[in-house]
């Protein structure tokens, strides 16, 4: 028993030591892999225009709204931000109107274009059309809700007054002295509010959604910076 005792001895401590070896490789992996890391991409200007330019901005068309003309707000939204955000001149004039023609057909109208910019010496014209659609989204929601008698969470179904606003801009960028078309682009934002919340101004929300989209307008005529996500190896 003593003989066989002693033989077993030396086994069990290289099994012991392979098992604190093993332990000691598996925790290296878990240091090392791929980590996600944002990086920020130099994204060129849409269009490139001359230091001088001039640029005017139209009156954009837009739906009916009971208390708001969104077409002027738009409009002014637009010739402020790019007075503010690039070097170029943004002449200062009442919005003129634009026709009453489908956004594929108004885009294309060089003949009103190259009008409009002889009338203002415009280089570059800005114009567009606008839908401002404000609803009723009330309906049934699951919210987690904490229990004033247990403190626990539990998950409920429950009515919600809430109100939807959704913005949607065709917007175009137009040469002022032949009425070509530089740039179409179409912008969108959608959000759903509870109501009695504080919010749902129209106008706020109209401004906070445009908020959302001055990247989009700055990105038009300037160089910008896009943060995307890379992944690098880490051992």
């Amino acid at each position: 028993m003593t003989g066989h005792s002693r033989a077993r001895r030396p086994h069990r401590a290289a099994w012991g030591a392979a098992v604190a070896t093993l332990v000691a490789l598996c925790a290296v992996p878990a240091l090392a892999g791929w980590k996600e890391v944002p990086v920020d991409v130099a994204v060129p200007a849409r269009l490139k225009l001359e230091p001088t330019d001039k640029i005017l901005v139209a009156l954009f068309r837009a739906n009916p709204h009971p208390r708001l003309d969104l077409g002027l707000e738009l409009s002014q939204w637009v010739r402020r931000e790019l007075a503010r955000q690039t070097p170029y001149t943004v002449l200062d004039v009442p919005p003129p109107p634009i026709p009453e023609q489908r956004p594929e057909k108004l885009a294309v109208n060089d003949v009103f274009w190259r009008r409009m910019g002889e009338d203002f010496h415009a280089d570059v014209i800005v114009a567009g059309v606008a839908e401002f659609r404000i609803e009723d989204r009330s309906g049934y929601v699951t919210r987690d809700i904490e229990s004033p008698i247990t403190g626990q969470t539990v998950r409920q179904t429950v009515y919600a007054e809430r109100k939807g606003f959704h913005l949607r801009i065709e917007i175009f960028f137009l040469k002022g002295d032949n009425g070509a078309l530089l740039l179409a682009d179409t912008w969108t934002e959608d959000r759903t509010l509870d109501s009695g919340s504080g919010q749902g101004e129209d106008l706020q929300e109209l401004y906070d959604m445009l908020e959302q989209m001055r990247p989009r307008l700055r990105g038009a005529l300037l160089p910008t910076k896009l943060q995307q996500p890379r992944f690098i190896w880490v051992d």
